[in-house]
Order: C-alpha cells, then structure tokens, then sequence
C-alpha cells in the first residue's frame, strides 16, 4: 500500500504542476459555486414536494419504470376514461431518473428516487456549464471562458430552472443541446480523421438522446444546420460531406424506430418528424445534388456558391409552404399561438416584459445584444449585418416599448416576422459573400444562431430564457473583451502613461484587470442591474414549493389515506399531477394539455357552469367519483339545495363552507348517463383512438 501511494503521488504532483492547474480549480471553483446557489433553498421545500407542477409528472413516471423496469403504453390514471397515450410522448428524462437512482443507490443506499429527481436540475446545469466552459477554454482561452462561466451562473435567468425541486426536463435538454452543439463544432476544429469521426458521431448521439427527451429539441438541431448552412454557401466544394451523412445517421433513422411518435405523431408529436428528422435530409440532399452537378456540369463549377444559394433558397420555399398548408394543424399544437386561448392563460407561455429581462438579466441583455451585433466581424464584417441584427435585438428585449409607440400588439407579429426575415436574407448573404476562412467563425454563426432561434422563442413564451442565457453569456464576453480592448490600448498608449509603467504592466495583464473589473461592475453595481447581489433570494422567490404550506397540500394528504387508489377526481388542471403524486387518486385532466378541449369543457361545464346536469353527465362521462374545488364557494353547478344528495361533501369533515378547498363524492342520479360530446377532443387523432378504446 505505501509503494503504491509512493508512486501515486509523483505522478499527482506533476500533473498539478502542469499549464492546466489553473484552469482545473477555477472550473471546478465555478462549478461549486453554481450547485451551492441552486441548492441554498432546499431546506424550504417540503418533503416530497418539487417547485414545478411538471416535476411530479416526470418524478411519477420514473416511480413505474423503478417499479415495473419500463413505461406502460398508455397511463390510465391521467386522462381518464381514454388515459395518456405513451407512445406520443418523449420519456427519456423519466428513465434517467429511474436508473441514475439505481446507480446511486449502489454507493448511497439512503438516497431516495425522491432526492435524485430533487437533485437532477442544478447536477443537469453543472455538468453543461462544465462542459460549455471547457470548450471555450480550447477555443477562446481561460479568461473569456470563465466570464462566461461566471455570468451563466449568477445570472437569476439561469437559475429559476435549473435551481434544486424544479424537477422539469428543462436541465436535462440544456446539457444536451450543449453538448450536441459543442460537440459537433469540435468536430469542425478537430484535425485528425479519427476525432473528427467520433466528435461527429459523439454529437449525433446527443442528438439522439435529445430527439428522445423533448419535442422541441430540433432547435438544437436546427442550430448546427445553420452551421453546415453557412460552410455550404461559403465554400466551392463539400468538405467534411461523409462526416455530416455520418452525424444525420447516427439519430434520423434511430429516432424514426425508437418512437411511434416519430412515425405516427399526433397532438403535440403531430409535427416531430417534419421538424427534427426531415431538414437534415433535406439538407444533406442539397448537398449532395450540388455535388452531382459540380462533378458532371463543368459550367457549374464557377458558380459554386451561387448554385449553392439557389438550392438554399429552394429548401427554404419548400418548408415555408409545408408551414402554410399545415397551419391550421400548427394552431393546435403550438404553444404560442395566439388563438389558443388556453395556452394564453400560461403564465410561463406569456411574452416577457422589459422589466422581466431586466429583473433577471440586468445589463446582460444589453451587452449581449451588443455583442451579437458586433461579432459580425468575426464572420467577414458584412456592414449589411447591423441592421437586421440591431433590429431582431431591439424588437425581441424592447418588444414592450416598440409595442406601445410604434405599433400595436396586432402588427407585432407581421413586423417581427419581417425582421426575422431581414435577418435570414442578411445572413444567406453574408456566407455567400464570406472571402476567407475565419478560424472561429462556425462558433460565432453557431451563437449567433442560438441567439437567433432562442431569442424568438423567449420573445413571445418567457419559458425559454433559460436555453437562451447561453448565448447571452457568450456575447456579453465577446462585448467585455471587445470593450477592454478598446480601453487597454488608449491607456497603453496614452501620454499620461510612463514608461516605468509600461514596463512593469503588461498589456495582458491591463486587459485582464480591466475584464475583471467590468465584471465586478456587471455583477454588483445597482446600476448596471447588480444581478450577484440577488443571487441568494433568488431560487425562493422565483421557484417556491408546490403547494407549499397550502389547504391543499392537507387534501392531498386525506386523499392518501382516505381514498382508494381507484378513486377518480376531477379538479383544476394545474393540480393534476400532484393529485396523481400526492393524492394517489387518478385525475380526468391535467397540466400536460394532451387534450386542450376536455380542459374547457371541465371549465364550461363544471367550474363556470350554471346546468348541474350537464356537470354530472360531464363528469359521468370522465368516470369521475370525486369532485374538488379549490375556492372559496363551491360553483353554481353544486351549489343548488335540491343536489345535496349527489355531491356528497366529505373533505374537509368540519367547517366545510369557509373550507378553502373542498372535496365532494359523487352520488350519480340513475337518469345521468355519459354524453359522446363531452368526449370530443377537436383532433381526429385523438378521436381515432379514443374510437378504438371503445
């Protein structure tokens, strides 16, 4: 033992003594610090409870794959009388819950699957920071590397889902849209043939596993299309072409087998293979049609990049109009669609307003905008850039003001829609014009895409912060640095300057100090936002627990112990997994919106509703046994003398009336029998199935 421990610490020591200490205990510094901020409230959150209603939907799932080793096809305890299609769902994040539990109960046998679904955000959000720092580190070097690592982990936006009991997927599909992102751009840095080989292949895995987790995770996808977009247009030949037909194959085809959504979507998966499987096909056919035609039509060949452009153009036609013939499916499955009513009453699914990015991002927003525009020049400085770009930055964070003195919220969407459409003329452009290679430029076209897609997507639905802090991150570095180089160079060589003073301070070690201090003053100055100065009231007031210390977290606990596991109650959406998690009963409707139209047939009939029949053939229909109410006053429907013998109160047992939350047993009249209507889910789809369940 003490010849081994001899040997060991040698080599322990060289390795300490090497270029990379530094670097090592600053990320590992960094990455302590972001854990602790985001489990400093898991002392407030009760036991058993998350701080995301979707959280007990995911830790529910990861229950039955721990007690039964797979999912069943459909869930008959949601959804109730059809239950929850399985099929059409992305499960991965239930089975990584599952099994990491598995693998961690081997060394610590006293944790729970409770505490790793409680864990798995802030472990999720260390792991991709880690690993987004490492990259830039190669790229850009330590400094810019760990700007960015710093903000992303101060910054409030990064931290509301990614802190501890938000047990959502969000974390989850961040790490992996990182590393299928960073992945594939080492793999256009890496030189040998074998790197580039499992780079490539190591990021078509992550597009796998990502494709698997969440319907909208073809924006990651679609991010590093945008890549090989802009090498097509900028280049006269297909360098690399095997290794992208490498990267499409490595998750197209196994998505398409892996998931019956993917072969057969409906509802929310309607559109999963248009969107995630069918533009790298498509792209790789442009690709290689350009191919054929430069290798067989000589004449070509001096227009590589125009014929590039035509093709381009040509893709982009065919799935603008794939959209328009598909729009009215679209109003129904997307979640920022303005008919949609009931998406508009989703309070994570509303447009932020200016102080919302200001709250959570302070000046970062600003800088960031600031460096997406002035990393034009790292792409070939195409001057007609900054238009476009000043405009898509200005409309997406000042979206409130412009709304306000320019145009109405109706214009919004047509003015924005222009914009985009500026911005992705401009970009097409500036590749076809790009004259020499830039050595960061895929990483700058890779950001400057995230920016792109991921501002749009928070600019309407502020949910999507998160996956946009990334490149916020990014580009206020990029505005640091440009800044304090500025700064440095009129302080190198001003005439106040000696030259005791130029010889004791390098100029490295000047910007370095002037960095730092913009940082300082970013992260602290009440000016400048001061968001560090938040970071420990943060978690809490963002994210509390769910119900928390509410009357309804004891109805939940009297459905527990009280009620079968066979009951079926029938409340408010929001409260559907939790009824399912901490009631242990079976719920009609919940916050999953797999059938939108149940959810306001529930709200028309039974909690606006003044028919006490058309509430019970409603609820006859759902095979509901309990009803519950979370108001002061129950509803007209069972509020009539003449039904006190059909809704049966029976929680709470005393003061009944001033109760906030209330449960009824229902005690159904022999005239009441289920009504087809009450099933009707305005998706054929769905009708389909619930015709075959019959």
């Amino acid at each position: 033992m003490n010849k081994s421990v001899s040997r060991l610490l040698p080599r322990i020591y060289k390795i300490l003594q090497t270029r990379h200490l530094v670097p090592v205990v600053l990320f590992a510094g960094i990455l302590c610090l972001t854990f602790w901020i985001r489990i400093q409230s898991s002392s407030r959150i009760p036991h058993g409870q998350f701080t995301s209603p979707d959280a007990y939907f995911y830790y529910r799932q990861a229950q039955l794959i721990s007690e039964h080793e797979h999912l069943p096809e459909r869930d008959m305890l949601r959804w109730l009388p059809i239950g929850r299609d399985l099929g059409q769902t992305l499960n991965l994040y239930g089975y990584v819950l599952a099994y990491v539990h598995k693998a961690v109960v081997l060394v610590f046998p006293s944790v729970t699957l409770y505490h790793v679904a409680l864990y798995m955000p802030p472990v999720c959000f260390c792991i991709g920071l880690g690993a987004l720092c490492l990259f830039l580190y190669h790229t850009y070097g330590l400094l810019f590397s760990s700007v960015v690592g710093v903000l992303l982990t101060t910054l409030p936006g990064s931290i509301g889902r990614s802190a501890v009991g938000f047990a959502d997927r969000d974390s989850w599909c961040f790490l992996l849209g990182i590393l299928a992102v960073t992945t594939y751009l080492a793999f256009l840095q890496a030189q040998s043939s074998r790197n580039r080989f499992l780079w490539t292949l190591t990021s078509g895995g992550f597009m796998f596993l990502g494709g698997m987790s969440w319907e909208a995770f073809g924006v990651f996808g679609s991010i590093i299309l945008i890549v090989e977009i802009w090498r097509f247009l900028s280049s006269e030949t297909e360098e690399g072409f095997g290794y992208y037909i490498l990267w499409v194959c490595a998750f197209v085809p196994t998505l398409y087998l892996a998931s019956p959504a993917y072969r057969s979507g409906y509802g929310f998966a309607e559109h999963l293979f248009a969107f995630m499987l069918v533009p790298p096909g498509v792209l790789l056919g442009i690709r290689a049609l350009r191919h054929l035609l430069l290798s067989n039509v000589e004449k070509l060949r001096a227009h590589a990049r125009l014929l590039a452009l035509g093709l381009t153009l040509a893709g982009i036609t065919i799935a603008l109009f794939y959209v328009y013939i598909q729009l009215d499916s679209f109003v129904y499955t997307t979640v920022l669609s303005n008919q949609n009513t009931l998406m508009q009453t989703v309070g994570e699914l509303q447009a932020p307003r200016l102080r919302f990015w200001i709250f959570r991002y302070g000046s970062v927003f600003i800088l960031g905008s600031i460096g997406f525009i002035i990393a034009r020049k790292k792409i070939g400085h195409p001057t007609f850039m900054l238009a476009p770009f000043t405009l898509f930055a200005l409309t997406t964070f000042f979206r409130e003001p412009f709304e306000k003195y320019l145009w109405n919220a109706s214009q919004n969407t047509l003015f924005f829609s222009l914009i985009v459409a500026y911005c992705a003329i401009a970009f097409l452009l500036a590749a076809v014009r790009q004259k020499s290679s830039q050595p960061h430029a895929p990483i700058i076209v890779a950001f400057t895409a995230w920016f792109l897609i991921w501002g749009a997507l928070a600019r309407d639905a502020r949910r999507y912060d998160l996956f946009l802090c990334g490149s916020l991150a990014f580009f206020t570095a990029e505005t640091i640095g440009y800044i304090t180089h500025v700064l440095s160079e009129k302080i190198w060589h001003s005439k106040y300057m000696s030259d005791i003073f130029r010889q004791d301070v390098q100029k490295q070690k000047l910007k370095t100090c002037l960095i730092l201090g913009m940082l300082g003053l970013i992260l602290f100055w009440p000016t400048t936002g001061g968001h560090a100065r938040r970071i420990y009231t943060v978690p809490e007031k963002m994210r509390p627990a769910l119900p928390g210390a509410m009357p309804v977290t004891k109805a939940f606990r009297w459905m527990k112990s009280e009620l079968s596991n066979t009951a079926i109650v029938a409340g408010p959406w929001t409260y559907g997994s939790m009824l399912n998690v901490l009631g242990g009963v079976k719920t009609i409707i919940d916050q999953d919106h797999y059938i939108q139209h149940w959810i306001h047939l529930y709200d028309e009939y039974v909690k606006k509703g003044s028919n006490p029949r058309d509430a019970l053939e409603f609820l006859k229909t759902h095979l509901a046994t309990h009803l519950m109410i979370t108001q002061k006053h129950p509803p007209p429907s069972v509020k009539n003398a003449p039904l006190k013998k059909v809704f049966l109160p029976v929680y709470p047992t005393e003061n009944f009336e001033k109760s906030m939350v209330k449960v009824w047993e229902i005690h159904y009249p022999p005239d009441i029998q289920p009504n087809p209507k009450y099933l009707e889910t305005k998706s054929p789809e769905i009708d389909a199935q619930l015709q075959m369940t019959k």
